[in-house]
């Protein structure tokens, strides 16, 4: 996994506050990743944080939490990623056809009008996902030209920064085969992704939601905490 690596290279501004916010963080359960995942993660970005304000810092390291935690269920055998790659209708790029790991463009800004902590949370995400993709640039992944600016030839540069966009967007084939494997029990997870995919972001909830968690914890009940392993 190439999250430990990226964590490491990150620069620390201070230390100061990841006691506290590893006290406060790990309050939250994070089904599906180890417990000394979760410990790295918080103990890595706070440090790499700690001048930002403690909301904003919080809620960064937070959604960095809910992306790995996605990212794990994408990885999971049989699971999303390995649909994408047998059922995408537009290979080689899929959906990756443009820039949507914008987290808020312009447009969005105009519609939903977001509140000041979410566009300064938007803007340091932004931060940490130029920093993430210059990571994999520097590790050798060359970009795919034409299609969007993170996709390069071995898939995107983002782990996990993904926008709220693209995690949660499940194209038609990948339901259908999600819904094949799973019936029913399927029906939860598909409609909380969808509903936090289509989500305009106006406050700092509509980043994450807790109900994807909770349909995919019901859905892979083996699964949880896979990261220990």
């Amino acid at each position: 996994m190439p999250f430990d690596g990226w964590l490491k290279s990150l620069p620390t501004d201070t230390p100061r506050h990841v006691r506290t916010d590893l006290e406060i963080l790990r309050a939250h359960p994070f089904s599906f990743l180890g417990a000394q995942q979760v410990v790295n993660q918080i103990e890595r970005l706070s440090a790499h944080l700690g001048s930002q304000p403690p909301l904003i810092r919080r809620a960064a390291i937070s959604y960095s939490l809910y992306i790995r935690q996605l990212d794990a269920i994408q990885e999971m055998e049989n699971g999303i990623r390995q649909s994408c790659a047998r059922d995408c209708q537009r290979p080689p790029v899929g959906c990756c056809n443009s820039e949507h790991h914008v987290i808020l463009s312009l447009s969005d800004i105009l519609i939903a009008r977001p509140t000041q902590n979410s566009l300064h949370l938007a803007h340091v995400l932004t931060t940490l996902q130029n920093r993430e993709h210059a990571h994999s640039l520097e590790q050798g992944r060359l970009i795919r030209p034409g299609y969007c600016s993170h996709l390069t030839a071995t898939g995107c540069t983002l782990r996990m920064f993904k926008s709220p966009r693209c995690i949660h967007y499940l194209c038609p084939q990948v339901e259908e085969s999600m819904t094949a494997m799973h019936g029913d029990n399927a029906a939860p997870f598909l409609a909380a992704m969808h509903a936090i995919g289509s989500c305009v972001i106006h406050t700092l909830e509509d980043f994450t939601s807790a109900a994807v968690i909770e349909a995919a914890e019901t859905l892979f009940p083996g699964k949880k905490s896979a990261g220990e392993h």
